[in-house]
């Protein structure tokens, strides 16, 4: 009963803290204006990340204490204070760029920073995951190159996707969800406990971001999130006496991680520059084409929400079948995850035609009408 008292607390503070930004002063909450890029036409506030931010910081010692107690072992102590360090840096990074706007290169200097501290508090890959051959362990280098590139890169994946009412949030809460799942099913309490508490967070904020939004998540949000996911989720996968498969993470985080990389593939066989900022992800298609922000959000919602119980029953795939047909069970999943994403990608590009179709027959009858006039 305490431990969901804390859940809930975790989401009512992200819920007022959230809702005081939507109106305290301009000076200090940022306004999001309005651009060629933008998907939305009204001035908006935009740093309501920072209720999920204090929710977390505030929670997550309390947890720490409840499930681990307060322990003599000074160096898992030390290493838990700069893994939490690590959240504020990324936080405060995202924090500056939405009052100040700093360069990318700072801001990823900031980013990489927060990454060599979360990369000594023990947030490091230490096997290569390969699908149905096993995990082999990795040189030290190697690693800490890749648990680099993964923090910084989900982090900034989040954030492209941050773009319409309600997406990046409610994924953070079933994204959350869903590693809490296989966390907690693997033996890893503490992080499924720390992905119960982010989801309520996040929930407490999509209270005023769902469409139409009164606030935006803006930089500190989505880095945040997108920092402490992978964080989590490269914990959960590499320790243990039960390792969460890695491909498992991928499907739970599978619709931002697709969206994203079909984009800068498809960019860069156009010929785009990837660093400029662009309006192409499937996600904003959709709305261009004309789907309001609800449905284009409630579809990725429907989405994320199958991938992300394709990763769970790909992780307990052996407690539901038996051992010859765990491989086969594995391979249904992901055949059915791709088959899906092809489908959605065939419905974006279907739904653009359409449009462009019944534009292109009301632009042919209107100057008939006219004439007719």
């Amino acid at each position: 009963m305490f431990r969901a008292t804390i859940f809930f607390l975790a989401g009512v503070i992200s819920y007022l803290v959230t809702g005081w930004l939507v109106t305290a002063p301009a000076w200090f909450r940022s306004l999001d204006l309005p651009n060629a890029r933008s998907s939305h036409t009204q001035p908006t506030p935009r740093i309501g990340g920072l209720g999920i931010v204090a929710a977390f910081v505030i929670i997550l010692p309390l947890l720490w204490v409840m499930l681990i107690g307060a322990s003599r072992n000074w160096l898992l102590a030390t290493k838990f204070g700069f893994a939490l360090l690590s959240y504020v840096i990324i936080a405060g990074v995202g924090l500056v760029d939405d009052l100040r706007r700093i360069g990318p290169l700072a801001k990823y200097l900031g980013q990489l920073v927060a990454a060599l501290i979360a990369l000594w508090s023990g947030v490091t890959f230490l096997y290569l995951h390969i699908p149905f051959a096993g995990q082999f362990e990795i040189g030290a280098i190697f690693a800490a190159a890749l648990t680099i590139l993964w923090l910084t890169g989900f982090s900034n994946l989040f954030n492209f996707m941050d773009g319409i009412d309600g997406l990046a949030g409610g994924a953070g809460v079933i994204y959350s969800l869903a590693l809490a799942a296989v966390s907690i099913g693997t033996g890893h309490r503490l992080i499924g406990a720390g992905c119960l508490m982010l989801a309520a967070a996040c929930l407490g904020f999509v209270a005023h971001n769902f469409p139409p939004a009164k606030i935006f998540m803006g930089d500190v949000g989505s880095l945040f999130i997108g920092y402490v996911l992978a964080a989590f989720a490269t914990v959960t996968s590499n320790s243990g006496e039960r390792p969460v498969p890695f491909i498992a993470v991928l499907l739970i985080f599978g619709t931002f991680l697709y969206d994203t990389i079909f984009t800068l593939i498809r960019r860069a066989r156009r010929g785009e520059r990837l660093w400029e900022a662009h309006r192409s992800h499937l996600y904003q298609r959709l709305v261009i084409a004309g789907q309001s922000h609800r449905r284009v959000t409630l579809t990725y919602y429907g989405l994320s929400i199958a991938l992300g119980a394709g990763g769970v029953i790909y992780t307990f795939a052996g407690n539901l079948v038996g051992d010859s047909a765990v491989d086969w069970l594995r391979i249904l999943i992901l055949l059915g995850s791709i088959l899906l994403l092809a489908a959605f990608t065939l419905y974006v590009y279907w739904y653009e035609i359409v449009v462009q179709r019944a534009k292109q027959a009301f632009a042919s009858e209107a100057p008939a009408e006219v004439a007719e006039g």
